[in-house]
C-alpha cells in the first residue's frame, strides 16, 4: 500500500468508533508501527488515530498505565518531525500545538526541542514560542527563562 493509501486508511480509522477499549487497544497496536514511517503525513495520521482511540480507552475505564505508555510512545515521532524542512516543521508544529492543548503531558519533557534556532523562519519561531508557553511548568521555568533571555 502506498504512503497516501496508508494516510487514507488511517484517516478512515480515526473516524471509526471502536466498540470498547479492548478493540481500541488492538487497533492502536496495529497502528503504532506507522509512528516510525518516513512520511510525515503517515506519522501524523497515526498520531491522530492513537489520540482519538486514547479518548475511547479513557472513557471506558482503561488502565492509567496503558494510557501513560501510549503517551510515552507519541513523543519521539512528534519530535522527529521537527527535524524536517521548515514547511513540514510548521505543519507539524501546528498539529503539536493542538495536541498540547488537549494532552500537554505528551511533550512535557521535550521542551528543549521547541527552543528556536537562529535560522528558523519567523513562522516556525512563532509556533515554537506558542508551544513553549503551553508547556512551561514549575519544573522547567528556569530553563525556559534562560532561553527566552537569549532572544
Amino acid at each position: 500500500c502506498s504512503e497516501w493509501g496508508q494516510v487514507f486508511i488511517l484517516d478512515s480509522l480515526s473516524k471509526y468508533v471502536p466498540a470498547d477499549s479492548r478493540e481500541a487497544e488492538g487497533i492502536i497496536e496495529r497502528v503504532t508501527p506507522r509512528l516510525q514511517h518516513a512520511n510525515s503525513a503517515v506519522v501524523m495520521s497515526a498520531v491522530k488515530v492513537i489520540l482519538s482511540y486514547m479518548e475511547v480507552m479513557a472513557g471506558s475505564g482503561a488502565s492509567a498505565d496503558s494510557i501513560r505508555n501510549l503517551t510515552r510512545k507519541l513523543a519521539p515521532p512528534l519530535v522527529t518531525l521537527l527535524n524536517s524542512e521548515p514547511e513540514i516543521q510548521y505543519v507539524a508544529l501546528r498539529n503539536i500545538n493542538l495536541i498540547v492543548q488537549k494532552r500537554p503531558n505528551i511533550l512535557e519533557n521535550e521542551i528543549k526541542v521547541f527552543f528556536c534556532k537562529y535560522n528558523d523562519p519567523i513562522y516556525v519561531k512563532m509556533e515554537k514560542l506558542e508551544i513553549i508557553i503551553k508547556l512551561v511548568s514549575e519544573h522547567n521555568i528556569d530553563q525556559v527563562l534562560l532561553e527566552l533571555k537569549e532572544y
